[in-house]
């Protein structure tokens, strides 16, 4: 690269971006297109504006695409399925030699994006949920609401020192579970919630709640 195409570069990458990216897309001589986090996104364009530039081709292997002015920019279509590999500037007037620069893509986390969306949906489900629970002297009271249309039933599994006491089935048109004859401690709970095939479609982590001792007396309480 010469002066002069380094001078008209460095002139053109400030009015040149691909939309869904935020970040610069000039690094020393290549283009560099990154990817939005969200691989669902395609309608990808390189806006350049520029009033030095005639027109630009993209290369991949042999075949040359030129792309023309629209108004004061040139837009390029962008396809990160199917990849250019250099864009070729021709520059207004001959001021400067035509340019090619290679063009680098950098694509998003796919594994990153489906935990994301996998995350979202399991915490629109427990918000659905609405899981609640009060507690009383030796019972514990578990409130919820179905988290998606294919609801069918509940269980919820009770825990004390890291073991399993029972699970409880609820009926499909109930949706709170009375727990009672428990001794005063920390407890913890799994609230399940199944589609009509009997498959879990909601799993909370474990939630904890206490029975503490009554204190009559003004002594602090004592948590056994």
């Amino acid at each position: 690269m010469n002066k002069y195409q380094k001078y008209l570069l460095e002139n053109m990458s400030q009015n040149c971006y691909l939309n869904h990216c935020d970040e610069r897309i000039w690094s020393e001589e290549k283009l560099i297109l990154k990817q939005n986090e969200d691989i669902t996104i395609n309608d990808y364009v390189l806006r350049i504006s520029n009033a030095n530039v005639e027109r630009i081709y993209t290369l991949t292997g042999d075949v040359q695409t030129p792309f023309e002015k629209n108004g004061n920019s040139i837009h390029i279509p962008i396809d990160f399925e199917h990849k250019i590999d250099s864009i070729k500037i021709v520059f207004k007037n001959n001021l400067a030699d035509d340019l090619t620069l290679p063009v680098e893509y950098v694509e998003a986390d796919k594994e990153a994006y489906y935990a994301k969306q996998e995350k979202k949906r399991k915490d629109d489900l427990l918000t659905a949920a609405d899981i609640k629970c009060s507690t009383g002297t030796d019972l514990v009271n578990i409130y919820f609401q179905p988290c998606c249309i294919d609801y069918s039933r509940t269980e919820i599994f009770l825990y004390h020192d890291g073991q399993m006491l029972a699970k409880y089935k609820v009926d499909e048109d109930v949706f709170f579970k009375s727990i009672s004859g428990l001794a005063f401690g920390k407890y913890e709970f799994v609230l399940k919630q199944y589609n009509d095939k009997g498959k879990v479609i909601m799993e909370t982590n474990k939630i904890a709640f206490l029975l503490n001792r009554p204190n009559y007396g003004g002594k602090p309480t004592v948590v056994i």
